[in-house]
């Protein structure tokens, strides 16, 4: 049985190491005995061939294909091993929120560098290997024990910043959620935050380049998802975890608020002008994010 909170952050490193390597969190599970005999053998045997087929040139990208949804399942398996039915909430939302990043960083680092994707993919292996081992340990009541601490009792200081950090799990979760379905469906994604940021810009005098405006859409939508959390904290952090519930409820308010604010801020028609395929599929993303920042929270 694990403690608390030392199961939430174990199950939230492994879900993060599952974003980049499938079967590696469970596999350092298995060889601990934490998931029986037989995959004791079998997984480590998984987690090899997908090391090895990491870097082959036909594997295609983390957030295309049946990938993305196994990366979820393997995280919230290694969560629920560390801590529970909350511990699997917790490692499927940072498997889902490493997963587009991890793939994203380590393709600018190839773009932008000279350094070849086999030198920077080895690395990453070590990294995700070494945080694999170190989460995989049991908690330990003389050690983990008296550092329990019931997140009803933060401070509205502590539950703000702890708010912001979920809110950017959340974010990174959304967005890997979003580049799945494009990639499914061909869709693109909003150029909504950087219109945005254009005109807070443009406020100032300072005018945006055409290569520079990729990059202002990805920091405008992570500043946007991660300053949610902040109220989040506040709201819905206070007598205890948040749970999918809140974590609903939360996602929903974000969703209902961007149809007001986007069409306001003339960078999005208003919701009667949309179509019902689309607005359900943007309820669907606020969902995944409001389910992600709460499990974030409570880790």
């Amino acid at each position: 049985m694990s403690l608390e909170p030392a199961g939430m952050r174990r199950a939230a490193v492994l879900g993060t190491v599952t974003g980049a390597r499938t079967f590696l969190a469970p596999a350092a599970l298995a060889l601990r005995g934490r998931l029986g005999k037989v995959a004791m053998f079998a997984v480590p045997v998984l987690a090899t061939g997908e090391i090895v087929g990491d870097k082959l040139p036909a594997t295609p990208p983390r957030v295309e294909g049946p990938g993305l949804v196994g990366r979820v399942l393997s995280g919230a398996l290694s969560g629920r091993v560390s801590g529970g039915a909350r511990g699997a909430r917790v490692g499927a939302a940072f498997a889902l929120a490493a997963t587009y990043p991890s793939q994203a960083l380590r393709s600018q680092i190839v773009r932008r560098t000279a350094i070849p994707d086999l030198a920077v993919a080895i690395p990453e292996d070590l990294i995700a290997a070494t945080l694999a081992a170190t989460a995989s340990t049991e908690p330990r009541p003389d050690v983990d024990g008296p550092k329990t601490r019931r997140i009803g009792r933060f401070s509205a200081h502590q539950r703000a910043l702890a708010g912001v950090a979920a809110g950017a799990v959340g974010t990174a979760a959304m967005t890997s959620a979003q580049a799945w379905v494009y990639g499914l469906t061909g869709g693109e994604g909003s150029e909504a935050p950087r219109e945005v940021g254009e005109k807070i810009l443009g406020h100032f005098g300072v005018k945006v380049r055409k290569e520079q405006r990729p990059a202002l859409n990805t920091a405008m939508r992570a500043l946007y998802g991660t300053s949610w959390g902040l109220p989040f904290g506040l709201a819905f952090g206070r007598g205890g975890p948040p749970g999918p519930a809140k974590g609903s409820i939360f996602g929903l308010n974000v969703w209902l608020a961007s149809l007001v604010e986007l069409p306001a801020l003339g960078v999005a028609p208003p919701p009667w002008e949309q179509s019902p395929a689309v607005l359900a599929q943007d309820l669907a993303f606020h969902l995944v994010y409001g389910l992600a920042t709460a499990a974030a929270y409570e880790a």
